[in-house]
């Protein structure tokens, strides 16, 4: 089970060695929103996409995020919602969920928020029931609520006294007395009413920059930033019992581990033989120390591993075995082990239930403690 409880504060991405795509002022991405508890997924898929053609509907270019897991896409975070935005390359995005709740409206329920990416604003948590004859009805009216959200938001006062801004790296989001205006790089001239503005750009590992200019009609101002990179994160991973740990897809060794990471959002995947692997995306914040606990879950039961670092064949009762994994029946059970031309046998009794490591030297079938 993926204790999220235990993930230090919420930063964001998916994979993630992808990079976002830049924001763009319209579009909103409409992930497949995960079924809880007791709603078949077809429910879920169903609502998810009279949702998608409700808002289309209404002007609005919808993406499906395919590349979104539902782990973000069910988070109910803003910080998460907006990673949706930001890998899909839209202004909108929402994250949520399909519940089962009995009520007079229907015996589920979909629970989700809105963001926009670009102003950096979070709608309120928006929650309806509806039944198989209602959905279509109640995904008409959460649409109907999107879209309103996307029409909403604070503007700046327009003019003659333009102001350009660019930054080093590309990609840092501008924010304009708090209106977020687009990424540099990507932003066009703005035209704004002279006078005092707070100018703010935001970057992904890298600290908020802040300057205050005074701009003159009929005159442009440039001004370009210098990002300064955060660097001191780290990510520490548990795993029960014991696996391979890999971030972003590399290796990086065996759990309980620490290790340094940039700031960001972090694939950590866990793997061991025997057991199915898991993965958890975890947001990795500069100077702070990110703790994953992954468990895991065997294949079956009674199950044996082994070193998986020799070059060795195993086989029970004469049959051969995984690669660094057993799934036999209890009982006695003949256990050999061939590597470089040497045989060795032995005649184990196998418990009925229960997690082992087979020592390839001894024969002996210790606990392995989950």
């Amino acid at each position: 089970m993926i204790r999220w409880s235990r993930l230090v504060a919420v930063g964001i991405a998916l994979a993630l060695a992808l990079l976002p795509a830049p924001v763009r002022a319209e579009g909103f991405a409409i992930p497949d929103l995960p079924a809880r508890e007791a709603v078949a997924p077809e429910i879920a898929g169903r609502f998810v996409e009279a949702l998608r053609s409700a808002l289309a509907e209404r002007g609005q270019r919808v993406t499906s995020a395919p590349l979104i897991t539902a782990g973000i896409a069910g988070s109910l975070e803003p910080d998460f919602a907006v990673l949706i935005a930001q890998l899909e390359g839209t202004r909108f995005a929402v994250s949520g969920e399909i519940v089962a709740r009995a009520a007079v409206d229907g015996p589920f329920a979909v629970d989700l928020l809105a963001v926009d990416a670009l102003e950096g604003r979070a709608s309120d948590l928006l929650s309806r029931g509806f039944g198989l004859a209602t959905l279509n009805a109640v995904a008409d009216e959460v649409a109907a609520v999107l879209a309103e959200f996307t029409a909403s938001g604070p503007a700046l006062p327009p003019g003659d006294a333009g102001l350009f801004v660019s930054s080093e790296p590309r990609g840092a989001e501008v924010r304009v007395d708090g209106v977020a205006v687009g990424r540099s790089g990507a932003v066009d001239l703005l035209g704004l009413a002279p006078g005092r503005y707070e100018v703010e750009l935001r970057l992904e590992g890298y600290l908020p920059e802040v300057r205050t200019l005074d701009l003159r009609g009929g005159d442009t101002r440039f001004l370009h930033v210098e990002m300064t990179a955060i660097v001191g994160g780290s990510l520490q991973v548990v795993a029960t019992p014991p696996a391979d740990v890999f971030v972003d897809g590399a290796p990086v060794g065996r759990s309980p581990l620490t290790i340094d990471a940039a700031p960001g959002a972090r694939e950590v995947t866990v793997r061991r033989p025997g057991f199915e692997p898991r993965t958890a995306t975890a947001p990795v914040r500069g100077f702070r120390v990110t703790r994953v606990e992954l468990e895991l879950e065997a294949l079956g039961d009674p199950l044996i591993v082994w070193r998986t670092d020799r070059p060795v064949r195993l086989f029970v009762d004469g049959v051969p075995q995984g690669d660094g994994y057993a799934l036999p029946d209890p009982g006695l059970r003949t256990i050999e082990v061939v590597t470089a031309g040497t045989v060795r046998r032995w005649l184990r009794a196998v418990p009925d239930e229960g997690w082992f490591e087979l020592d390839l030297d001894t024969g002996a079938l210790r606990p392995l403690m989950p």
